[in-house]
């Protein structure tokens, strides 16, 4: 292993799992991205719009937070203390100790990277490797004969041999091991069904405390990045953004709570006009307050 600096990459992505203990969560139904809210533990308001999300969420935990302490998954670290490795293995991390950063006038979390064999040397033809609940390393790899008497199991179209991850195409934020009896029709139950956590906490504490926005891409559950607020950033002032969940249904957006991002307030619905780069286009919307958040869709 070697040590690192996890802050060195500022959007470096982690994701950590834990296992699921059983019934479906309503933010699982909600259509807009709240994983940024459940990790850093703010609250849900009780009174939830018409597709099943909270109207906003109650954060205040966040400004008291001190610079001279780090945070992860709702705990506090004091400086020098270390997280238990169980809580970062599947996210292929250990030894990670709250350090303060000298420059920044911050803690922060430094870790050392577990290199799994299949993160270097190409994957063997013929072989499935084998995985273990919260383990970030695959355990072995079956081959040949072996693979071939392995159980299947079957997502949709897709079919996995036992002891692989698989991704359910609805919910971003499940994984799931193949099992011999595994039973699609009942997949938060299944004892090898994990909810992804995101590590994102261990990224260097000033992009949280700058009110940078969470980044989605694509259908991961994870922010892909944090977009800090920049000074020509403005609200679009065309007719006020309907937001709509992937059936195209309108979401709810008549409730008094703003989001704030830099110097600017958003009613629930407006957005900002839409920034475009070289890696694509940044589209940034007031959904569920108090945060904005947006999505990025490749150039």
């Amino acid at each position: 292993m070697s040590p690192i600096s996890v802050h060195e990459s500022p959007w470096f992505l982690i994701v950590f799992t834990v296992i699921i203990l059983g019934g479906t969560c309503i933010l699982g139904r909600c259509p807009v991205p709240t994983k940024h809210y459940t990790t850093l533990g703010c609250e849900p308001s009780e009174e939830l719009n018409l597709q099943g999300c909270p109207r906003w969420f109650n954060c205040s935990t966040l400004e008291h937070r001190a610079s001279d302490k780090c945070y992860l998954y709702g705990q506090t670290y004091k400086l020098h203390a270390h997280v238990p490795d169980k809580k970062v293995k599947s996210s292929c991390l250990a030894l990670c100790t709250c350090q303060m950063n000298a420059r920044r006038r911050v803690a922060e979390f430094h870790c050392a990277h577990i290199d799994c064999p299949e993160f270097s040397s190409p994957h063997r033809a013929g072989c499935v490797p084998q995985y273990r609940a919260s383990d970030c390393c695959a355990s072995r790899q079956a081959c040949g004969v072996r693979r071939t008497n392995l159980p299947n199991c079957t997502i949709g179209s897709v079919s996995y041999y036992e002891g692989e991850r698989m991704q359910i195409p609805n919910d971003p934020c499940l994984t799931c091991i193949c099992t011999q009896h595994f039973n699609e029709s009942d997949l938060p139950a299944q004892a090898k069904c994990y909810t992804n956590e995101c590590a994102f906490e261990l990224i260097s504490p000033s992009v949280l405390a700058n009110g940078a926005a969470p980044v989605y891409y694509g259908n991961r559950c994870c922010p892909w990045e944090w977009r800090p607020p920049k000074p020509e950033d403005r609200i679009s002032r065309s007719k006020k953004t309907l937001l709509k969940d992937s059936d195209g249904i309108t979401i709810d957006t008549e409730i008094e709570q703003r989001c704030t991002y830099g110097n600017l307030t958003l009613r629930v619905g407006e957005s900002l006009i839409p920034e475009v780069t070289s890696v694509g286009i940044y589209e940034c919307f007031c959904a569920i307050p108090p945060m904005v958040h947006c999505f990025l869709t490749a150039a």
